[in-house]
């Protein structure tokens, strides 16, 4: 069963990787622009949380077209205790951007089958929607605020919907070739996130291009990430290609 589902997840890679070099071909001829990279991590971080303590690889392409914007993204840790499919679509409205995601997890590989499970009770889905100021000249601050709507998001005590709410602040800095993005992100209420209002998520990031060839560059990032609602500290690295 794992061996199927395997090959199935390879295919998909492949069929991401295809499919953007196609739409990127495409992109040249002035239709739409896409994207395509693989990112490696040595564990997954979430608004916080770990969802991989193990490396995972992270293949994902996107679609742009005047002020919109679809992607895909997957990851898979190496172990196979973790994966996760989502897909999102994105408006950009002058300073803002607005997002409305799925994301599937399923809770173990052999089950990662369930793509297609909608039912409020027993679905691995969770729909989010996202409201972003990316900040200006004179305010350079990001501030981002997303909530679940709808999907595996229940309350146990009460089976409703907990809304869950997340809000970040995020600041942004050139040193040199290095850039760093400072955050702190906040849990509104009891909910996914926590039991209470607090801090989750805080800490930076640091990314730089590292160059290989005269022609080829791979940027490599450094993040370090605090959760203080759980007394949670992160070292986290990657790279990209």
């Amino acid at each position: 069963m794992k061996s199927g589902i395997t090959v199935i997840k390879f295919l998909l890679v492949v069929f991401i990787w295809l499919g953007s070099k196609t739409l990127l071909a495409n992109g040249e001829n002035g239709l739409l622009n896409a994207t395509t990279k693989l990112d490696f991590r040595t564990m997954h971080i979430w608004r916080g949380s770990a969802t991989s303590y193990v490396p995972t690889f992270e293949p994902s392409f996107e679609i742009t077209r005047n002020n919109s914007t679809t992607g895909i993204w997957f990851a898979q840790s190496v172990d196979g205790s973790y994966t996760e499919l989502d897909l999102y679509f994105t408006y950009d409205f002058k300073s803002f951007s607005f997002t409305v995601y799925d994301y599937y997890c399923p809770t173990s590989i052999e089950t990662s089958n369930e793509i297609t499970n909608f039912k409020r009770e027993t679905t691995k889905h969770t729909i989010e929607l996202d409201a972003t100021f990316n900040g200006t000249t004179r305010f350079p601050v990001k501030v981002l605020v997303a909530t679940m709507i709808y999907g595996d998001d229940i309350n146990a005590e009460t089976n409703k919907h907990n809304y869950s709410t997340y809000v970040e602040l995020g600041y942004g800095a050139q040193i040199d070739q290095n850039t760093l993005d400072l955050f702190v992100g906040f849990n509104m209420f009891q909910s996914y996130y926590g039991d209470q209002f607090g801090i989750v998520n805080a800490g930076l990031t640091a990314y730089r291009n590292i160059q290989v060839t005269e022609a080829w560059n791979v940027p490599v990032q450094a993040s370090l990430i605090t959760n203080p609602t759980t007394n949670s500290v992160f070292m986290n690295f990657g790279f990209t290609l």
